[in-house]
């Protein structure tokens, strides 16, 4: 008997081939290997008690391959074939037989998030829209006022897309392992007035049923929630879910526009085209690991597979770390909707707080040092003048040392000029051939500032502990193991040096091994009660110091390292000539500025004092009064204010003050005043406020009918602070309210005619 592949060029391979007999049962009775000529024999005995037989790939293959890639005959029909001697087995078929390799790849990386980047994609996720079809989410609305306000004093409320795009530093994951899933989806478009509108929007509902309500900031403002009760909403074992994220704005888009554009709308969100009801279950196909890089590139074989015209495979991922005993999903993108094409260069981001990732440093080039990142900002965000020594820089302008000179929408969460405070986290970039000419230790400074950017009395060093995790690699998993890195001291040969700390470079670490991403090398605390930087002696009407904060690098002997051709430092100690050059970011990516100079200082101005927000008084008709229970009688054109304090000490760290007031329970409300401007600091007398008419609180934003008369009143006022230590962008606060009461008193008239009766309606 002979086999004869149909369509197969000379030259061109075969695939191995099988002729198995089956009983009644399922049996295996014999199973035979096709020749290279395609020649086989079938006993006669053998296919006399089969039931089947079954023509397809080799038996080295046989357990992974699915039933419908075979050929299946039954045994009376297959003895007919034999008999002609000839079995023609088609090209569309036996191409089948052949194992087919399929590959993935991409990238794994670690993104840190502040918790203020949590609560804010809570209140966007949430936030109502403008638009439909724009999609453009509401600013904050401010009321007119007395004093200007420049405009982008007043941040606007960011949208969810440039939340979920906000500048962030990613780290690439080096250990770990890599699951590959498939599933299949038939994803019919939508058709105007199409059936599954009503089944889109409840899923959509039930989505938005387990999001609590966001308390709302401005009526009073409070500290907000715990980001911790949205991650899990919105994040799927460290990945991010953003189609949780985006219902409400798909359900409130889907419900107010035309008819006619919500195919349109569907058809061009996957996530909404392909859901589950049209998507089989995902099925794990294969795994593999991450390589030193970061990236992945996972191949499997399989036969291939036969899909109904309309359907399509995609693929998901779930990312796994060993972190000794424990293995840790970081990564879920099966329960959090991300679904790539197989080939599509997958870019799986994890916000899981346990994920290990490891650090990038470089390799072989110039040798250099430049201050990296303050938190989570950008270096090159720092205002600071150029150096004019070691340790001064030029003298300073009016916003010189402060955070986001620009502003914009991904620069200080759309504030500019705000002020540094708390503890500030350094991340200093060392190039690993700092290693080959010598370098060892670094030390920070402080200095206080005078107005010409010059060192004012004696320098105060950083003292804090420190140390790195490094992550190991060991066999399935990775140990994370903490390396102390100071502070040291040395002798040198004129004095001894102290509060030196060791560069942490790759190069140190040996074999198998990583520095975690994401550490800083100084944590500097601004408000620290043991050093003078922290300024106790700032009094309201007066500017916090501007101070100048010092890098510099020494041997592991102690001598302190300076750039070829550049000055003396005249610090302390003895120092010698190295083959580096300090430098300073000017912009996030692209070129630096070179530094002439033995050591790198920039100018800092922070200012840790707090906002105050105080309401004095309540006003009707201007007339004060500090009565703790008032009852306010008068006209509908009697006017409510009030007398407060609302300022920074420093006006230009107060990012605006609001006065608000609410009407009862759940009723209208209303802002009296939003201005970036001081009022009431002492000694000052207390500001008054901007006034509303009675009949406009009682009526805003709809009349009732019958007219209301009377109503219970909170009054907010909120004062918000533009501090940040570059980690956190969100604002601090200060607030105070009142409560009290309005009610229009009754119209007097004349005395009527025979009843002496002076009220009337």
């Amino acid at each position: 008997m002979k086999l004869r592949l149909q369509g197969l060029k000379p030259g061109e391979e075969r695939p191995d081939v099988t002729v198995s007999a089956f009983d009644r049962k399922g049996k295996c009775l014999v199973s035979l290997v096709v020749d290279e000529d395609g020649t086989f024999k079938l006993p006669a005995n053998v296919l006399k008690k089969a039931h089947r037989v079954r023509v397809g790939p080799g038996d080295k293959v046989a357990q992974d391959v699915p039933s419908d890639v075979y050929l299946t005959y039954r045994a009376v029909d297959f003895g007919s074939i034999l008999e002609a001697g000839i079995l023609d087995i088609g090209r569309g078929v036996w191409e089948g037989w052949f194992f087919r390799y399929r590959c993935v790849s991409g990238t794994v990386s670690r993104c840190r998030r502040s918790s203020w980047w949590h609560v804010e994609l809570a209140r966007a996720a949430l936030r109502p829209l403008v638009s439909p079809d724009s999609m453009i989410l509401p600013s904050r609305k401010v009321a007119a006022i007395g004093a200007p306000v420049i405009a982008d004093q007043l941040s606007t409320a960011i949208g969810l897309d440039d939340l979920i795009a906000w500048p962030v530093r990613c780290s690439k994951i080096c250990l770990g392992t890599v699951e590959v899933y498939r599933r299949v989806c038939c994803c019919e478009p939508w058709v105007f007035r199409d059936p599954r509108l009503d089944t889109l929007l409840e899923d959509l509902e039930d989505l938005l049923n387990g999001i609590p309500e966001i308390p709302d900031l401005t009526n009073p403002p409070g500290p907000g929630p715990d980001p911790g009760p949205y991650n899990p909403l919105f994040l799927r074992d460290g990945a991010l879910d953003e189609q949780s994220l985006r219902a409400n704005q798909d359900l409130q888009a889907l419900r107010s526009m035309p008819a006619e554009r919500v195919a349109e709308y569907i058809n061009t969100r996957p996530y909404l085209l392909c859901r589950r009801h049209s998507c089989g279950s995902p099925v794990k196909v294969a795994e593999g690991t991450i390589g030193p890089d970061g990236r992945f590139n996972i191949c499997w074989s399989e036969f291939p597979r036969l899909l109904r015209v309309g359907c399509h495979e995609k693929y998901a991922y779930k990312v796994k770390q060993k972190i000794g005993p424990f293995t840790v999903t970081i990564y879920n993108g099966v329960a959090a909707g991300h679904w790539y094409d197989q080939d599509d260069k997958a870019s799986l981001k994890s916000y899981h707080p346990w994920a290990v990732a490891c650090r990038d440093n470089g390799g072989a080039g110039d040798a250099f040092v430049y201050l990296d990142e303050i938190g989570d900002t950008d270096s090159s965000l720092l205002k600071t003048p150029g150096q004019t020594n070691a340790t001064s820089v030029g003298e300073p302008d009016a916003n010189d040392g402060l955070a986001f000179p620009a502003g914009g929408p991904h620069d200080g969460n759309n504030v500019h000029d705000r002020n540094w405070g708390g503890t500030l986290k350094l991340a200093i970039m060392f190039s690993e051939s700092m290693r080959t000419i010598g370098a060892k230790y670094y030390r920070v400074s402080v200095t206080e500032a005078d107005d010409d950017g010059n060192p004012v009395g004696v320098s105060e060093y950083v003292t804090r502990g420190l140390s790195w995790k490094k992550a190991v690699a060991v066999s399935g998993g990775v140990d994370v193991v903490p390396v102390t890195l100071g502070p040291y001291s040395t002798t040198a040969p004129d004095e001894p040096q102290a509060n030196l700390y060791e560069i942490p470079f790759d190069g140190d670490l040996g074999t198998n091994a990583d520095w975690e991403a994401d550490q800083y090398h100084v944590y500097l605390n601004t408000n620290s009660s043991s050093k003078q930087w922290s300024d106790p002696g700032a009094v309201a009407g007066q500017p916090a110091k501007r101070h100048l904060v010092t890098i510099e690098i020494f041997d592991a002997t102690g001598k302190r390292l300076r750039p070829n051709g550049t000055p003396s430092t005249g610090l302390p100690g003895a120092e010698i000539e190295a083959a580096f050059t300090f430098r300073r970011k000017i912009q996030d990516t692209g070129p630096t500025d070179m530094v002439p100079f033995g050591a790198l200082t920039h100018l800092f101005w922070w200012d840790n004092r707090d906002v105050v927000a105080s309401i004095k008084d309540l006003r009707m008709n201007g007339l004060e009064s500090d009565e703790e229970c008032q009852f306010l009688n008068g006209t509908y054109s009697s006017t409510f204010g009030i007398g407060y304090r609302a300022y920074h000490p420093w006006e230009l760290f107060q990012r605006y003050h609001k006065i608000s007031w609410k009407r009862g329970l759940s009723g209208g409300s209303d802002t009296m005043l939003v201005t970036s401007l001081n009022v009431g600091v002492p000694p000052a007398a207390v500001g008054a406020g901007p006034t509303h008419t009675f009949g406009h609180m009682l009526d805003h934003p709809v009349a009732s009918t019958p007219p209301r008369t009377k109503c219970a009143f909170t009054v907010f006022l909120t004062t918000y602070n533009k501090r940040t230590d570059g980690d956190n962008l969100s604002f601090s606060w200060a607030s105070d309210s009142a409560a009290f009461a309005l009610d229009i008193a009754p119209t007097v008239c004349p005395p009527c005619p025979g009843t002496g009766d002076k009220t009337g309606g």
